[in-house]
């Protein structure tokens, strides 16, 4: 399971990502979509720990 609470980055004074809350189960499949510059890949980027919260 993944499990997200109130996930905020910020770049300098540009946020990124604003309190994000999302829980994917073991076995589901889910899709993150939205226009360019929303934080899908910054998403990503967090769960994977590439870069830090």
């Amino acid at each position: 399971m993944l499990t997200a609470e109130n996930l905020t980055k910020k770049y300098g004074d540009h946020i990124a990502l604003n309190a994000l809350n999302l829980t994917i189960k073991k076995g589901e499949i889910f899709a993150l979509l939205g226009q360019n510059g929303a934080g899908k890949t910054t998403t990503i980027n967090l769960f994977l720990g590439f870069i830090p919260p």
